[in-house]
């Protein structure tokens, strides 16, 4: 390690894996004007032998490999050297194994097809950081001869470095609270960490014990009693509400500590002047210390940046997916679902039903009350339908006064028997706006998906659509079944 700590970036050594020769091709071409030492090769079992031969500063591995997977490959680097800067890449990212990766310590986690100014950026960034850590390791030699305080500082300061880099790299809220959750606790040698959320549009709160695991039964008492200082108080909590059901992860291995005789040390959460929530770790001793604390504020001013983003890019989200008017998936999200459900469904050989309701007479309706009471009417067939079916099933306005209605594990018979319950209860129930009863009714046509009858997409929604269109026809308010071409 000595020569690799006065390394410049020319001198760094990179390994590119991927299966595809002319990805890889275009990966070296991309770096060749930074001049970095570049290995490349297609196959992960070759990629290992690279890596016990070379220490390489940075790993770029695809995830789909033809003998070996690109975790592997990660974990292998990772062994070798902890500090090696490995970034994924892959064509068929999935939320567990985007996970699994950052929990491995990737760097970066890029996505098919490549941008490769994006691809130069992340090898920049890469380097930088593995010279960052390769300079702290020289400083860490060179602290020897520092003052304890100082030494302390050093390795806080690099400590907090790496910390930041996982965090950022997270993609999912929960992801970034139990990272955090698990740093706290590591940091400051508590028994429990508690983050409680308290934004206008979201409510939440998420525990953690240090080792082991802590039951509702356990964790209800403290929450109340410590209920002033744990739970977030922003304001933004009504009256009405009751308090968030924790999210609880696992701690580290081991047995749980026992939560008996704990004290509280709790921070706010802010983001310039507004409160995201509360930061909290239980603690044995009888008096926390006052460095814990000042260490507290500094950690809960690092993470709530981070935090904020989180939610905000989640809000984002789920606002790109959902329909202004109504509140539920929008046309975008109910294709991206039946993909999904398409896909599932090959990969099991198992079964879902997607169900097209139309609103009869919608017009009539705009024509006679208005437009006002036609978005009512929309809104209303939406809280109907929603509480009638189960938390799995998604209910999707489709376009208009149309709405699609996808329901996993579904057969023929429990669909037919959940859509003709939602058609007879709609007609059966005039809607009442501004004292004035309004009665509508809807058409619905279905149609069932095999998995061991592959279809594409438009076939499914065709039959379904058909078969609406059938009912429409036999006279309105009716429920008709539609049969994939094969």
């Amino acid at each position: 390690m000595e020569q690799n700590s006065v390394k410049r970036p020319s001198d760094c050594l990179i390994l590119i894996v991927d299966d595809e020769e002319i990805i890889v091709e275009m990966l070296r071409d991309a770096l060749e004007p930074a001049a970095y030492r570049v290995f490349s090769c297609t196959q992960g079992a070759k990629a290992l032998e690279y890596i016990d031969t070379y220490d390489f500063d940075v790993v770029v591995t695809d995830l789909k490999l033809p003998d070996v997977s690109g975790l592997h490959v990660l974990e292998y680097a990772k062994r070798k050297d902890e500090f090696t800067e490995v970034i994924v890449i892959t064509g068929y990212a999935t939320l567990d194994s985007a996970t699994l990766a950052i929990n491995q310590g990737v760097s970066s986690y890029l996505l098919k097809p490549l941008q490769i100014a994006e691809f130069f950026i992340q090898v920049e960034k890469a380097i930088a950081s593995r010279l960052f850590h390769l300079r702290s390791i020289e400083l860490m030699r060179q602290s020897d001869d520092f003052a304890p305080d100082v030494k302390m500082h050093v390795q806080d300061i690099t400590s907090l470095y790496y910390f930041i880099r996982k965090l950022m790299l997270s993609l999912e809220i929960t992801e970034i609270m139990r990272i955090t959750l698990d740093e706290a606790n590591r940091r400051i040698g508590s028994v429990l960490a508690v983050i409680s959320v308290s934004m206008p549009w979201v409510e939440e709160l998420f525990v953690m014990p240090s080792q082991g695991e802590i039951t509702e039964a356990e964790l209800i008492p403290l929450l109340v009693r410590f209920r002033e200082q744990v739970i977030a108080s922003s304001g933004n909590r009504r009256q009405t509400d009751g308090e968030p059901l924790p999210v609880i992860f696992k701690g580290r291995q081991g047995e749980a500590p026992g939560f008996d005789d704990l004290i509280p040390l709790s921070v706010p959460m802010m983001v310039t002047d507004r409160v995201l929530g509360v930061l909290t770790v239980f603690v044995k001793q009888p008096s926390p210390p006052a460095d814990q604390r000042r260490f507290l504020y500094v950690f809960s001013s690092i993470v709530s940046s981070v935090v904020d983003h989180g939610y905000v890019t989640l809000q984002a989200r789920q606002q790109a997916k959902t329909d202004s008017l109504t509140g539920i998936a929008n046309h975008r999200h109910f294709h991206e679902t039946l993909d999904r459900e398409i896909s599932r469904a090959n990969r099991h050989k198992s079964v879902f039903t997607l169900v097209l309701l139309d609103i009869d007479n919608f017009k009539r309706v705009n024509d006679t009350h208005g437009h006002q009471v036609g978005d009512a009417v929309l809104v209303d067939v939406t809280r109907r339908i929603m509480a009638m079916i189960r938390a799995g099933d998604v209910l999707s306005r489709y376009g208009g006064e149309e709405f699609g209605l996808i329901l996993p594990d579904t057969d023929l018979a429990g669909a037919e028997a959940l859509a003709d319950r939602i058609r007879r209860a709609i007609a059966s129930h005039p809607f009442t706006f501004a004292q004035r009863e309004i009665g509508y009714t809807v058409s619905v046509g279905l149609a069932v998906y095999r998995g061991s009858e592959a279809a594409g997409k438009d076939c499914l929604i065709a039959a379904a659509d058909r078969a609406l269109y059938d009912s429409k026809e036999r006279g309105k308010n009716r429920l008709s079944i539609g049969t994939i071409d094969l």
